[in-house]
């Protein structure tokens, strides 16, 4: 008999008010947008998905992230609205900071994690620069050359290991009316 190699990865929308890494979300999501819609200032809206990973790989699978661009208006490069820097501006697409002054603008994620095998780091790890209360990253700039960053991962074979992607955005009185949008690219590879 032969088993081809398989694995699944899926994404799901989370709905408003729903609970998701320490807070409630403000909109709901689908599979394939995070429609933030209408910001105040100087005010966090939070919306979350779900990741889903399944596969037969012996050597088990990573998940990893990144953005096209930051979010820009109209979908071009410039103007756009920045990725945050956190609290105390150490937060990049691989240093993960706490978040949670709202006059701190941009914009970044958080992880809850149901029980994928390895995750790099949940909105309540207490080190470093974050205190646990929310603690996020950066998506990686590929036009800013930044690498791709590994959001969740396993080394044996895994059976529907899922985990949380908390979107958190922010926008002050300086920031230039207009649409922003960008990509997000969640790219899910086995090792078999």
């Amino acid at each position: 008999a032969t088993v081809d190699p398989t694995i699944n990865f899926s994404i799901a929308g989370v709905a408003s008010g729903a609970t998701r890494c320490g807070v409630t979300t403000d909109v709901t999501t689908t599979a394939t947008s995070v429609p933030f819609g209408t910001m105040t200032l100087n005010t966090f809206k939070n919306l979350a998905q779900q990741l889903t990973v399944s596969t037969n790989a012996s050597s088990g699978y990573v998940v990893t992230a990144s953005e096209n661009d930051q979010l820009g208006k109209d979908g071009t490069t410039t103007p756009f609205i920045i990725d945050s820097i956190g609290n105390g501006g150490a937060m990049t697409e691989s240093t993960f900071a706490e978040w949670t002054t709202s006059t701190i603008n941009g914009f970044g994620f958080s992880i809850q994690n149901n029980d994928a095998a390895t995750v790099p780091f949940q909105y309540t790890t207490a080190t470093g620069a974050c205190t646990g209360t929310f603690c996020a990253r950066q998506f990686a700039d590929i036009t800013g050359a930044e690498s791709v960053q590994t959001i969740m991962s396993s080394t044996t074979i895994a059976n529907s290991e899922d985990i949380y992607v908390c979107y958190r955005l922010g926008v002050g009185a300086t920031q230039a009316a207009g649409d922003y949008e960008n990509q997000i690219t969640y790219t899910a590879t086995g090792t078999f």
